[in-house]
Formats: structure tokens, C-alpha cells, sequence
């Protein structure tokens, strides 16, 4: 549903802007389905959680956060999420310098997101959540890897295959501690959730600073950014900031490259760890 919502997002946003729509109209029309989905949901009666359904206490759903496994997983949230979302939102600041269309790079993955939950049933259930977690680390690592470091229509290749990685990135986490680890309960996937919505949020603010840094670095020593970005900045400062962030966007892609490599290692280490598992999927 999200995936969907970025899709349509991204499009309205884009052919808005062609028509040169103020920023206060844009943002007030969210305002339409958020009060849709207020309506819609004030309707619902909602069951209980499945934790109080097969009777398991709250006292054993909080022992249960402490398992080894679950603090892995925790963990391993932080890059997942980070990969996914701090690429996603930031996609249009560190290519708009690069392609004419950096927001339409994010709507390509997005859709093909949107098409692959559609299709994820059959994959999950040939490769299990592990094998799932494995593969996306591999291509969302590829995907990033041609964002950073292509131009042009090529850029769009990349958007295809870092969608396709990180596609089942966020369910497949939850979907995980869900069947392996339900003592948690609804606790342990709002911890999930939570961590990685953290993870992003702190990876940004640090990740500003590295970016203006990028910036700073790529133009003339001494240069006064504050100057470079102000009205009064001459022809030839706007040539040089433009070029500075051409060169710190992909930068900022390439240092981000590190997380899911580091992933991979990590979701080959799980897949080893649960085939060592005789009593999987045997719920702990």
C-alpha cells in the first residue's frame, strides 16, 4: 500500500510541478486522504493480537525481546531500513544534478516494488524469509552501485534493480520475527518498525553533514558555501556549486554502498544459523 502511495505520490508531485502548482496547494491536498483514511478506519473493529490469541503472557513477550536472535535482527533492521528509505527520500537531492528526472528514478523503484509484493508469496515461500533477505542484499548492493556510479538512462537500470532489492526488504523483516520469533508479539514488531524508522531518521541528520562537506570539498579553497548559495552569487559560483553537487550526490550514494555489503555477510551468516537449526521452523 505504501509502495503504491509513492508511486501515485511521486507522479502527482512531478506533473504538478510541470504546471508549476504552489508548494502550499501540494501540501494542503494530502490533507483529502488523510481524512479518507480516518473515515475509513473509525469504522473498524479491530480482533486482538495473536500473542493474546494463543495465550502467550505479556511477562513472556518481554522475556522474549532478549533473545540473541531477536537483537540480530534488531540490528540488521537498522541497515535494511537505512538502505531502503534514506535512498528513497533523498534519491531527488543527490541525482537531480545528474539525470533531469532524479524523482522519476524513485517512482521506476517504487513501481517495481508495487509489482514485486504483488508476486512475493511464491518467492518467499521457495527461498524462506532468510534466502529472501540474502538475495535483496545482493541486488539492492548492485542497484546502489549503478546509481552512484552511472549517468543517463543507465541511472534508470539501476532504479530497476535497487527497486527489485529492496522490495522485500521492510515486510520480510517483520515477516521474519512474525514466524520465527511471535513470542515478541506485537511489541517485538513495533521494536522492529521503530528501529528502523530510528536507524533512518539518525543516518540523515549525519549524512547532511557529510554531504555538505562532499560540497565544500569540490569547490575553490575557502570558498564561503553560504555565499555560493546565496542571490548574490555570480554566474561562475552557480557553475562550480552545480558541479559540487553533481560529484557529492553519487558520493553520498557510493558511502551509503557499505550498509547493504555489510548485510550480505550478515543474512549469509542467518541462512547458516537456521539450516544449523534442527528445531526450525519450530517457534522459539
Amino acid at each position: 500500500m505504501v509502495s503504491r502511495g509513492i508511486v501515485l505520490g511521486t507522479l502527482i508531485v512531478y506533473f504538478f510541478d510541470k504546471i508549476a502548482l504552489g508548494w502550499q496547494i501540494q501540501v494542503a491536498i494530502m490533507i483529502i486522504p488523510a481524512l479518507i483514511y480516518g473515515f475509513l478506519f473509525a469504522k473498524q473493529d479491530f480482533p486482538v493480537t495473536e500473542r493474546v490469541a494463543n495465550g502467550i503472557s505479556t511477562g513472556e513477550m518481554y522475556k522474549s525481546l532478549a533473545n540473541p536472535l531477536f537483537i540480530f535482527m534488531i540490528v540488521c533492521m537498522f541497515g535494511t531500513a537505512i538502505t531502503e528509505l534514506f535512498t528513497g527520500q533523498w534519491i531527488d537531492v543527490l541525482l537531480r544534478n545528474v539525470t533531469d528526472n532524479a524523482l522519476l528514478v524513485l517512482t521506476v523503484s517504487t513501481g517495481v516494488m508495487v509489482i514485486g509484493r504483488a508476486f512475493a508469496g511464491p518467492i518467499v515461500e521457495k527461498l524462506a524469509p532468510q534466502g529472501v533477505l540474502l538475495m535483496s542484499s545482493i541486488l539492492a548492493t548492485i542497484g546502489l552501485y549503478l546509481l552512484g556510479n552511472t549517468s543517463g538512462n543507465m541511472i534508470f537500470a539501476g532504479a530497476l534493480v535497487f527497486g527489485a532489492g529492496v522490495c522485500y526488504f521492510w515486510p520480510t523483516m517483520l515477516g521474519f520475527v512474525a514466524e520465527y520469533l511471535p513470542k515478541t508479539g506485537a511489541v517485538g514488531l513495533n521494536l522492529m518498525g521503530g528501529a528502523g524508522m530510528f536507524a533512518v531518521s539518525i543516518y540523515m541528520m549525519f549524512m547532511g553533514g557529510v554531504y555538505d562537506k562532499y560540497i565544500a570539498e569540490k569547490l575553490p579553497p575557502g570558498a564561503d558555501m553560504k555565499l555560493y548559495n546565496s542571490a548574490e552569487a555570480t554566474e561562475e559560483m552557480k557553475i562550480a556549486l552545480n558541479e559540487a553537487n553533481k560529484a557529492a550526490g553519487p558520493e553520498i550514494i557510493n558511502t551509503t554502498l557499505i550498509i547493504p555489503v555489510i548485510l550480505i555477510a550478515a543474512f549469509i551468516g542467518l541462512n547458516l544459523y537456521m539450516r544449523k537449526e534442527d528445531s526450525w521452523p519450530c517457534k522459539k
